[in-house]
């Protein structure tokens, strides 16, 4: 087969969409001894284009699997591709394989340290592993790169949370949403989340004012999460978190009747959970005095910190457990139940203050 015989084949396949095909008779051409150089060259230059291609064009259909196999056939013929590892690690992080993503992602960055999208994924997937403060400086690289990463923004406000820098994730969390172009229903509870959880941190001090401004403040913007949620046509439903979460809200707040009502929707999603976290506490406070803030707060024991409230839920054995369990963990950092083997589903959200007594 000569060059031109060779252009007018792929053609032909090209018109039908027949691409296996393609890569096929290419991959022949390349195995054969007997083909010209000229030819080679050609078929070789073809089939990294056309693997890369189809690869690309599977990422942006959201076939991550399908990319991530096309991606791979395509580096077996182009070992040192940059964009190739870029893809590749790209296809591992929506697939979530964290550590994979990683190997490529390292890789990638030696040659492309200033890579704002990649640092942000490395940093994400560094978190996915628990280590906080090495994901925190990649992070904070990949946003002065790109300021107006809403994601960035949005993963810097969560990680503060969790290293209970409970200013700057508000303000990272703020930024985020100012810079979002959609401004989805999550983005809003975020930040509720990030106010709310600073209250809490200062309950434990008599000075109930603050506390009840940034409640309010909490409150709204978890109001605006469920209004936007009515606008989404596929919005999801509020999972149990987020009830608990506006429970709580409500409840320090004073409003007895939207706290319970959030409380028993929360319960209802969760019974499990809702016993784990101690929910019926509420309704024991709620039955001891109409006013509750100004009853309730002077009787937090101040020696406590507040719980971090993580735990990991097996929705076979119905039991909930702790990282501190020695569970075993995924190469991707995921938690498994010791008992079936199955993946544990996280749950992070919540923050309650323990010890509050009936006054």
């Amino acid at each position: 087969m000569n060059l031109k015989e060779l252009k007018e084949v792929i053609k032909k396949h090209e018109a039908k969409g027949e691409y296996d095909k393609i890569i096929q008779i290419l991959q022949g051409v390349l195995k054969n001894k007997k083909i010209e150089k000229e030819v080679k060259e050609f078929a070789d230059n073809q089939i990294k284009e056309l693997l890369y291609d189809l690869a690309q064009d599977s990422f942006a259909d959201l076939e991550y699997e399908k990319a991530l196999d096309f991606s791979l056939k395509a580096k077996v013929f182009d070992e040192n591709s940059q964009k190739l590892k870029k893809l590749i690690g790209n296809c591992y992080f929506e697939l979530e394989n964290y550590s994979d993503c990683l190997d490529y992602y390292q890789d990638y960055l030696k040659d492309n340290p200033n890579d704002a999208e990649i640092l942000r994924n490395t940093g994400i997937s560094i978190l996915e592993h628990g280590q906080l403060d090495k994901a925190k400086n990649i992070l904070e690289r990949a946003i002065k790169l790109d300021p107006n990463d809403s994601l960035t923004l949005a993963k810097l406000g969560s990680l503060y949370l969790d290293l209970d820098d409970l200013k700057k994730a508000i303000k990272y969390y703020e930024l985020a949403l100012e810079k979002s172009i959609n401004k989805f229903p999550i983005e809003w509870r975020n930040l509720g989340y990030a106010y709310l959880s600073y209250a809490l941190s200062l309950l434990f001090i008599d000075d109930v004012d603050k506390p009840i401004d940034i409640l309010s403040r909490a409150k709204k913007y978890y109001d605006k999460a469920f209004e936007e949620e009515e606008k989404w046509p596929h919005s999801i439903d509020p999972d149990f978190d987020t009830w608990f979460e506006y429970g709580e809200i409500n409840f320090y707040l004073g409003d007895r009747d939207t706290a319970k009502k959030s409380f028993l929707k929360a319960k209802s999603i969760s019974p499990n959970l809702w016993e784990y976290f101690e929910g019926d506490k509420f309704f024991d406070m709620m039955k001891a005095d109409e006013k509750i803030i100004q009853k309730l707060i002077p009787k937090y024991n101040k020696s406590k910190k507040k719980k971090k409230r993580c735990i990991y839920y097996c929705k076979l054995c119905k039991r909930s457990y702790k990282p501190s369990d020695s569970l075993q963990r995924t190469f991707d950092g995921k938690y498994l139940c010791p008992k079936h083997g199955n993946e544990l589903e996280k749950y992070n959200n919540i923050s309650f203050l323990p010890n509050l007594k009936k006054g």
